[in-house]
């Protein structure tokens, strides 16, 4: 299959995330139990997977379908939505501290940034 400008697209962002988490192709591999060449043909724009692939990679790292499949969206859509990801990839029984935890930062950085705007 000759790689088109949608599928390269795909795997860039893909790559670029599982950089971000500081993830290597095998550790994505095995956590979304797909083949080591099959993720690397993804990130190289080689190979289209199929949505069961796909939903697997998704399920690994910090992205929704949304994100992957509109890369117009803005970029506060596409925060807000990883944000989201992040919400549900955290264990149920997690998510309450998730969420407090992300409110006592967000109260935290609004307030630094009143400081920084007063000196």
């Amino acid at each position: 299959m000759m790689p088109n400008a949608d599928a390269i697209a795909l795997g860039k962002h893909i790559k670029a995330v599982r950089k971000a988490m500081k993830m290597t192709q095998e550790q994505l591999a095995l956590k979304s139990n797909v083949s080591v060449k099959y993720i690397a043909n993804i990130e190289n724009g080689k190979q289209n997977p199929s949505f069961d692939i796909l939903s697997a990679i998704l399920h690994v790292l910090p992205l929704s379908l949304d994100s992957v499949i509109n890369p117009n969206l803005s970029e506060a859509e596409r925060e807000c939505r990883e944000l989201e990801s992040i919400y549900f990839a955290c264990p149920p029984e997690m998510r309450k501290t998730l969420l407090d935890a992300t409110r006592s930062l967000a109260i935290h950085l609004t307030e630094l940034s009143e400081q920084n705007k007063n000196t």
